[in-house]
C-alpha cells in the first residue's frame, strides 16, 4: 500500500481514488477523512448511486503559500524542547573531541552545516539521539553517505568514524 502513495511538495500524503477503496476493504475503521486524495468525484458519485454512508474524502490542499516560504516558516519550528533550540552545538560537539585532528574536523564541517543552514537540524538529531538512548531503542550502525560526517558521529546518528576510515566528509556535505 506504502508505495501508492505520493508526496506533494508540501509534504502531504496524496492518495488515489482506487488507494481509498483498498484502504476501506483492509482497514475497514480507517479514517480516510484525514486522507487527501488526488480527485473524489468517483468515489463520491459511487456514495450518491449506492446510497452508502460512508465518510466523505477530500481534495489534496491548496496552500496559499508558496513552497518556499511554507519550508522557511517552517525550517525554525522543530518539535523539541526549548533546551535543544538554545544548545550550542558547535561547543557541544568541540567538547566530545578528544584530539586536535578531531577538533579540526568538527570546525571544518561545522562551518559547511552553516553553510547550508542546517545547525537546527543538528540540534534535532541531538534531542532526537538523547530520545532514542533514554528509552533504550536501536538504532542502525549507519549506512550511505552520512557516514561520512564525523560531527554526525559525534552526535550517535551512526556508529562509524570516518577519521578511523579516512572518509572524506566531502561525500556527505557536498
Amino acid at each position: 500500500m506504502a508505495a501508492k502513495i505520493k508526496t506533494n511538495d508540501y509534504g502531504d500524503c496524496i492518495y488515489t481514488e482506487d488507494d481509498a477503496i483498498d484502504l476501506i476493504y483492509s482497514h475497514p475503521d480507517i479514517d480516510i477523512t484525514k486522507l487527501f486524495f488526488t480527485e473524489i468525484d468517483q468515489y463520491s458519485n459511487a456514495l450518491k448511486e449506492l446510497g452508502i454512508d460512508l465518510p466523505k474524502i477530500k481534495l489534496e490542499p491548496v496552500h496559499s503559500v508558496s513552497v518556499q516560504e511554507f519550508d522557511q516558516k517552517n525550517i525554525d519550528h522543530w518539535h523539541m524542547p526549548k533546551e535543544y533550540y538554545e544548545l550550542d552545538v558547535k561547543k557541544y560537539l568541540l567538547d566530545k573531541c578528544t584530539n586536535e585532528k578531531e577538533k579540526k574536523r568538527v570546525n571544518v564541517e561545522y562551518i559547511l552545516f552553516e553553510r547550508k543552514k542546517f545547525i537546527k537540524v543538528l540540534q534535532f538529531l541531538i534531542y532526537f539521539v538523547n530520545v532514542l538512548r533514554k528509552h533504550n531503542m536501536v538504532w542502525g550502525v549507519g549506512r550511505g553517505s552520512s557516514v561520512a560526517s564525523f560531527c554526525l558521529f559525534l552526535i550517535g546518528v551512526h556508529k562509524i568514524n570516518p577519521l578511523q576510515y579516512n572518509i572524506d566528509y566531502k561525500e556527505f556535505l557536498r
